[in-house]
């Protein structure tokens, strides 16, 4: 909320916006969870409805810089694994936590700010989701905001009926989903460029893939924006790709994702860092490795979810 302008900047973006009807109509349980926060909190409900919808103020404040942030991979191995940088802006730093959510048939294990559903995660329903954001492609001011796509996806009771509730719903800000997980015929992989105009499939199914903060197949792009396949963007998407072949378990992802150029450290001349990182592993067993800090400097840690 530090970079909206405090209360009032809140309220000017929420007037100007309509997203709890898709959150409400999609998400409603999500909806309710964020109220318990904000009464926790006592904190206005209104600041945390706005916190939550950091993609959404990016292209509402008309900010027409690309967020060269996140940086995702997948492998349908074996062993399957999904990991991702979290890029963010400074201000966040100190707001780390990794959540773990229980409901009646699985856990959720979600990297994410105080106060936000979540940013990236795994489901011991056997499948992990991250995301990417793609800043150019077209947006919507009634559609579904990010964070509540993400877990709205990851709330789904396995890794197919993830990606068809990302296909399904209206999105309110281009962003690229990447799923890993038990499918009907083994371990799956997809990667999926959604904007407001639907979803576009951005790698094969079932292959390894990388990817940055540019649309590689989705042609969604916004009328006042370029594609974006420039700058840091490309940098990290050559890097991923390069990789790829190397990432065969998840001490090699942690590794990769704990150099540059895909981990941005902490900088006084930079207002953007990495954020935190995961990796998961999906087995018998979902494995979450995560990171509360850039993870050049900022140790790795681990977690079983069941």
């Amino acid at each position: 909320m530090d970079s909206m302008g405090g209360p009032d900047g809140v309220d000017r973006f929420l007037a100007s916006t309509n997203f709890l009807p898709a959150i409400t109509k999609h998400t409603p349980r999500l909806l309710a969870e964020l109220e318990g926060i904000a009464v926790g909190a006592n904190a206005r409900f209104a600041d945390l409805l706005a916190h939550n919808l950091m993609d959404e103020y990016w292209w509402w404040s008309q900010d027409q810089r690309h967020r060269e942030a996140c940086s995702s991979v997948a492998s349908v191995g074996p062993p399957a694994l999904v990991g991702q940088t979290m890029d963010l802006d400074r201000f966040l730093d100190g707001s780390q936590c990794l959540i773990s959510h229980h409901d009646d048939s699985a856990t959720l294990a979600v990297l994410t700010s105080a106060g936000m559903v979540g940013l990236c995660g795994v489901s011991s329903m056997g499948f992990g989701l991250c995301v990417n954001a793609l800043t150019m492609l077209t947006h919507s001011g009634s559609g579904l905001p990010v964070a509540f796509a993400f877990r709205g996806a990851l709330a789904q009771p396995d890794a197919p009926r993830a990606l068809d509730f990302l296909r399904s719903v209206p999105h309110a800000s281009g962003q690229h989903y990447a799923i890993v997980g038990r499918g009907p015929h083994g371990q799956m992989t997809a990667s999926i460029e959604c904007s407001a105009r639907g979803a576009t499939t951005s790698a094969e199914a079932n292959s390894n893939f990388g990817h940055a903060n540019h649309p590689l197949a989705s042609a969604d792009i916004d009328s006042h924006a370029s594609t974006g396949a420039e700058g840091s963007s490309a940098l990290r998407q050559s890097a991923l790709e390069a990789a790829l072949p190397s990432v065969t378990n998840a001490d090699g992802l942690m590794h990769l994702l704990s150099t540059e150029p895909l981990c941005e450290p902490r900088r006084d001349d930079r207002d953007w860092f990495t954020f935190g990182a995961i990796v998961a592993q999906i087995d018998d067993v979902v494995t979450i490795n995560y990171a509360l800090g850039p993870p050049d400097t900022d140790p790795w840690h681990t977690a079983v979810v069941a």
